[in-house]
C-alpha cells in the first residue's frame, strides 16, 4: 500500500473519530436537577420559641412560648392556642414540592414584591407568595431560593389575631371554688358543690356538670370587645396554682353581653369575646334548664 493512500486512510479513521467524539458530547446524559430538600427549613419545630408575622397593612403580630404555653405579645397582650400556634410551626417540615434559584429581575410574578406575609420563626424568615396558577402550590421564599409548598399549609389569610386566641374561657391554672350568676350560687363546700337556690329536682352529678361547662368551656369563636353593653355579670371565685404550686384566691369577673341567638360573654381583663352556641349558653347560666331526676 502506497504512503499516499495510506495517509488518506488515516485521515478518514481520524475524520470518523472526530465525528463519534462530537456526537457523543452533545448527546451525553445531563445530570438531573438536584432534588428539593426533604424540609423547608432545618429548625426544628419543637425548639420554636418566637414567632413574628407581618402582613401589609396590619398590625406586627407577636408570640412567644413560655414552657408548653404560647402567649400573644403584640398586638395585645392574651392566651394562645397551642395547637393553632403549632399548626404554624409545623410549615418548617413542610415537603417542597419544587425549589429553586432566586432569579434575577422582579418577584412580582411570585407575590414575593411584596410578600403577602412575612413570617420569621425564631431567627429564620419566610416570605410567603402567591399561589401557583395550577397544582394547589403556593411560593416561599427561604434563604436563597424560591421553594413551591402545599398551598394550604401555610394560607396568608389566616395568619390574624383571632387565628391564634385561646378559645378556652378559663385558663388551665384557674381552679374555681364559687359561682355567682346573676339568679344563682354554685359554691364548693367540704369538697362537694352546693347550689343556692337550690333547683328542684337537681342531683349532685348536674352541679358537678355544670361545672365541668364552665371548666372546660371552648367558644366557637374569639373577637375584641366591640363595646356591647353587657346585660349581666358573673362573678367567679378561683385558687390560682402557679409554678410554686401555691394556691392564691382570686376574683374573675365575666360579662354577660348576649344570650341569644348565641351566648356572647366578655372578660373585661383581656378585652375578649367569646362566642358560644346557644344550647351551651343554658348549660353555663343555669341548672333547672336541665334538670333530670336524681
Amino acid at each position: 500500500m502506497s504512503l499516499a493512500r495510506r495517509g488518506l486512510i488515516n485521515g478518514a479513521l481520524l475524520l470518523v473519530a472526530a465525528v463519534l467524539a462530537w456526537v457523543l458530547w452533545h448527546n451525553k446524559p445531563t445530570a438531573p436537577p438536584p432534588a428539593p430538600p426533604a424540609r423547608l427549613a432545618p429548625v426544628r419545630g419543637a425548639t420554636i420559641t418566637d414567632i413574628t408575622i407581618a402582613r401589609p397593612g396590619r398590625p406586627i403580630i407577636r408570640l412567644r412560648r413560655d414552657g408548653t404555653s404560647w402567649h400573644l405579645l403584640r398586638p395585645f397582650k392574651a392566651r394562645a392556642d397551642r395547637f393553632r400556634v403549632e399548626a404554624l410551626t409545623d410549615i418548617v417540615a413542610a415537603k417542597p414540592r419544587d425549589h429553586f434559584a432566586i432569579p434575577k429581575g422582579s418577584l412580582t410574578a411570585f407575590g414575593l414584591a411584596p410578600p403577602r406575609a412575612v413570617v420569621s420563626l425564631n431567627h429564620e424568615r419566610i416570605l410567603v407568595g402567591r399561589r401557583r396558577p395550577f397544582g394547589d402550590l403556593r411560593y416561599i421564599l427561604i434563604g436563597h431560593s424560591i421553594t413551591l409548598v402545599s398551598a394550604e399549609s401555610i394560607h396568608p389569610r389566616r395568619l390574624t389575631t383571632d387565628s391564634f386566641l385561646s378559645t378556652k374561657l378559663l385558663g388551665d391554672r384557674i381552679h374555681p371554688v364559687a359561682f355567682t350568676l346573676p339568679q344563682l350560687s354554685v359554691i364548693r363546700h367540704r369538697g362537694i358543690w352546693q347550689a343556692t337556690p337550690t333547683p328542684a329536682r337537681v342531683s349532685n352529678d348536674r352541679i358537678n356538670a355544670f361545672v365541668d361547662a364552665w371548666r372546660y368551656a371552648r367558644a366557637l369563636a374569639v373577637t375584641r370587645y366591640h363595646g356591647t353593653p353587657p346585660i349581666g355579670r358573673i362573678v367567679i371565685h378561683y385558687n390560682e396554682r402557679g409554678p410554686k404550686k401555691v394556691a392564691a384566691r382570686h376574683a374573675l369577673v365575666i360579662d354577660i353581653l348576649a344570650k341569644q341567638p348565641e351566648l356572647v360573654l366578655l372578660r373585661p381583663d383581656q378585652g375578649l369575646e367569646y362566642h358560644f352556641p346557644q344550647e351551651v349558653g343554658q348549660r353555663l347560666l343555669a341548672l333547672a334548664a336541665h334538670a333530670g331526676t336524681p
